[in-house]
């Protein structure tokens, strides 16, 4: 079902914190900065409308892998759930894996029993373009962690990031 890691999740209640953090103790980086909102993105979480925002970080590892960093800017959200559960510590909230057929491995997720906990679509560089698609599956009993598949249709890019970090990246 899965053809390789496409990214982990860390959870902040800073988020330029934490890119510092990892940069400058770390190395891992750089990081782009972007922040989702109703503007360009939707989402469902728990089969209901949701509408939340959030500050979002990427930094690539290799060409297939990277990191995320999310900072909910509200108490809506899942993210900001796992915050409050952590006792607000930074901590790995989901991760993706790629999948070749995202329709077949989210029916065979769902016919292991895992509740779809976020589906969610993302803008990216172009405002009328197709969207990336986000799903979450709880498997926190069976992996401690919420699993993630995703779709991006061909030719998808990334918006403009807010700012990257380091600057001279």
């Amino acid at each position: 079902m899965f053809t390789g890691a496409n990214h982990i999740c860390v959870v902040t209640a800073d988020l330029d914190r934490a890119v510092r953090r990892w940069w400058d103790g770390y190395r891992v980086g750089p990081w782009r900065v972007f922040t989702y909102d109703r503007s360009n993105m939707e989402a469902t979480m728990d089969g209901e409308p949701a509408d939340f925002d959030m500050r979002v970080a990427l930094a690539q590892l290799d060409p297939g892998f990277r990191i995320e960093l999310i900072q909910p800017l509200d108490d809506l959200s899942l993210y900001a759930a796992s915050l409050r559960n952590s006792g607000v510590a930074d901590h790995i909230q989901h991760v993706r894996l790629d999948v070749p057929d995202f329709d077949g491995a989210k029916d065979e997720l769902q016919t292991l029993g895992l509740d779809v906990r976020l589906d969610a679509t993302f803008r990216g560089g172009s405002p009328d373009g197709e969207r990336v698609r986000g799903m979450y599956f709880d498997a926190t009993a069976d992996l401690g962690f919420l699993l993630e598949i995703g779709q991006a249709p061909p030719g998808f890019s990334m918006p403009e990031p807010e700012y990257v970090y380091p600057p001279q990246a």
